[in-house]
């Protein structure tokens, strides 16, 4: 009996996803280095829980999302970069760019590649 070994190359684990809840990210769950872009999008809306969308997918890079704490706001921002800090800060530079007055970033996440 031989064994089957799967070898996955760098590029084929960069998918991921970002989800949150409807109030401003209060729940949320992210993904990455998932094989497919179903998979990483299944994965994050798991963690988040019920009552959770999609807002950010994303392959190689990182992804961010940030949202507008003040009561009642719906303002938000997302980004996708190289690295980690430059997602998050783009992030919060859009959510300022519309409106957003106390702007945090609620999810971001990276793949390995």
């Amino acid at each position: 009996m031989s064994a089957v070994i799967v070898i996955y190359n760098s590029t084929a684990l960069a998918n991921g996803a970002l989800a949150i809840d409807g109030n401003q990210g209060s729940q949320y769950g992210f993904s990455y280095d998932y094989p497919t872009m179903s998979d990483a999008r299944d994965r994050a809306l798991q963690e988040c829980g019920s009552g959770c969308y999609i807002v950010k997918t994303f392959s190689n890079g990182c992804a961010a999302y940030a949202a507008d704490q003040a009561h009642g706001s719906t303002v938000y921002g997302w980004a996708t970069a190289s690295s980690s800090s430059r997602a998050r800060s783009e992030a919060l530079r859009y959510c300022g760019n519309y409106g957003g007055a106390n702007c945090i970033v609620r999810v971001w996440g990276c793949n390995s590649n």
